[in-house]
């Protein structure tokens, strides 16, 4: 939910940013500058743990961690971690402005088995990351998540050129069913010359994601088709990949422009909230004029859009897109248009999909996760469950945020009977205010058997705000336990509205005031569909900001 506060805060910073731009410097010697990407527990986000660690082997090349870094000003980096357990890891090289992924070396021999925490420094900027050494190597058991031999949920990273190297960027992400922990070797090679691998410790049973990382070079144009393979199972995933720069283009009209394609065929089924796979595809028929390369990409529509590069000769044949991303609501769609001068406008049907029985109000299971839309803004907030953490010897089960393609943000819930608790700083659930400094506490934010107008117990904070001591209140109320509420065309059922009145006090400025009235609403089996921040006269500058649910999967 803190993702929404970030959302908020998005135009104060940028107007920040541009009022200090005359007192900007960029000459810095050619060292580059910029932050670490990390959560708000510190641990750095994404980060990728290729290798087996083992206790008194000397660690090699086939030993690193990749982490990301956002870079303001392009240049040099050294960016090393502390030494922990006998190794260390480090790297140096140069980056270019915006997101970069960074593959950190191990050097050093593990003294001892167990967890290790390493602390990574960038500039001023610092993130974590955990590594399990092993004693004895112990292979683990596990099956590939697959649906009729696809790979369900598998994500790819980076671009595809015939001619260029792989680099980190490069990566398959592929979930795993773990049924007993230890070490995994995942090799997936694809039919365009380049490679897949990964290895490390799986350390808990159950689903999780593994990111295997691309090697080799793509030799071919077109679709490559990579199988992701272990002793317990299969899987394949499809990736696009396009012509070398500069090769000889083909000339061709699509049969039917500039107006409904014609004889065109749709493959596979589309579900709302279910990501697409190699199966789903569309058939176009073509008239070519001149042989060459192609390489074709639609609009988005729907939350996604088709994709597909290769060769054609003389005459009239078919060209194969296949369809990337997850589709946001059920329906017929018919503004796909591929992106040339001569093209044509297909239509492509989504069905909606079944939502869970029943099950929480706010699921915590690993890999679920949500789509949102706030309003005004035009990126969608995703937020995704992927781990858990131990905080005040309670365990969380973390969800990482991503707003417009950035990670935010990592948030923290638990649940202990009927109530749900989320390890946060104090002022999380105020859209409008913040402590000067952050404290971390254990917040009750949904009761599910409270009856109709019962109040929670007011949850007070102490801080200070600009230097003068401050008290905050948050005023929680379950309005209706089984109320149904509509949201983008969907009606959703058994939902608890809970109400949070939030007050402040700063002595000497300003008594106990309400300074907002927030709304939220959590749909059994789904989890949050709807928060709406109400600030009150006493917030100045400040509007209503409604957020809605546009898609989810819960497992």
């Amino acid at each position: 939910m803190k993702i929404f506060k970030s959302v908020i805060l998005i135009a104060v910073t940028i107007m920040a940013f541009l009022s200090c731009q005359k007192e900007l410097s960029f000459d810095n010697g050619g060292v580059s500058a910029g932050t670490l990407k990390k959560g708000t527990g510190g641990d750095c986000l994404p980060v990728v743990v290729t290798g087996v660690f083992k206790k008194d082997s000397v660690l090699t090349n086939a030993n690193y961690v990749d982490i990301q870094i956002n870079v303001s000003t392009p240049g040099t980096f050294d960016i090393r971690t502390d030494t922990v357990n006998g190794y260390a890891f480090s790297k140096a090289g140069s980056v270019v402005f915006g997101i970069n992924t960074v593959r950190l070396y191990a050097s050093g021999k593990p003294v001892t088995a167990g967890n290790n925490t390493f602390t990574v420094k960038y500039g001023t900027s610092t993130c974590t990351f955990d590594i399990t050494v092993v004693g004895t190597i112990v292979p683990s058991a596990f099956t590939l998540g697959s649906t009729l031999g696809i790979c369900t949920g598998a994500t790819v990273g980076g671009t595809y050129t015939v001619g260029t190297p792989l680099t980190p960027f490069n990566t398959l992400t592929v979930q795993v069913n773990v049924t007993a922990t230890g070490a995994y070797v995942l090799v997936a090679p694809s039919t365009g010359g380049f490679v897949f691998t990964a290895t490390g410790v799986f350390n808990t049973t159950g689903l999780q994601n593994v990111t295997l990382t691309g090697n080799g070079t793509p030799l071919t144009a077109g679709t490559a088709i990579v199988t992701v393979s272990n002793i317990a199972s299969t899987c394949t995933f499809s990736i696009p990949v396009l012509p070398t720069a500069g090769g000889s283009p083909a000339v061709f009209t699509l049969d039917g422009a500039p107006n409904t394609c014609i004889s065109y065929t749709i493959g596979g089924t589309y579900t709302a909230g279910s990501a697409t796979s190699v199966s789903n595809t569309v058939k176009l028929n073509v008239t070519v004029q001149t042989a060459g390369t192609y390489t074709i990409t639609t609009n988005t529509d729907n939350g996604i859009s088709f994709s597909g590069a290769g060769t054609l000769a003389i005459g009239p044949q078919q060209i194969t897109l296949t369809a990337t991303g997850t589709p946001l609501a059920a329906g017929t769609f018919n503004t796909f248009k591929p992106s040339i001068t001569s093209s044509c406008n297909f239509s492509v049907t989504f069905v909606a999909a079944v939502p869970p029985p029943n099950g929480d109000y706010f699921p915590l299971t690993n890999n679920s996760w949500w789509s949102y839309n706030v309003v005004g803004q035009t990126d969608t907030v995703y937020n995704l469950i992927f781990g858990t953490k131990t905080y005040n010897a309670n365990t969380y089960t973390e969800i990482q945020e991503n707003y417009a393609g950035i990670t935010n943000d990592t948030a923290h819930y638990r649940k202990s009977g009927n109530n749900y608790y989320q390890w946060a700083p104090t002022e999380y659930y105020s859209a409008f205010f913040a402590f000067d400094n952050t404290q971390y506490q254990d917040i009750l934010f949904l009761k599910e058997n409270a009856t109709a107008g019962t109040a929670f117990t007011p949850q007070i904070f102490t801080g200070t705000y600009q230097g003068v001591p401050a008290t905050l209140e948050y005023d929680f109320k379950t309005e209706t336990p089984n109320t149904s509420i509509t949201i983008n065309s969907v009606n959703y059922t058994n939902v608890i509205y809970v109400s949070v009145a939030v007050k402040l006090t700063v002595p000497g400025v300003l008594t106990t005031s309400v300074i907002e009235n927030d709304d939220y609403y959590y749909a059994k089996g789904i989890g949050l569909i709807k928060v709406k921040y109400t600030p009150t006269a006493i917030v100045t500058g400040a509007s209503v900001i409604d957020v809605n649910i546009r898609n989810y999967k819960v497992f």
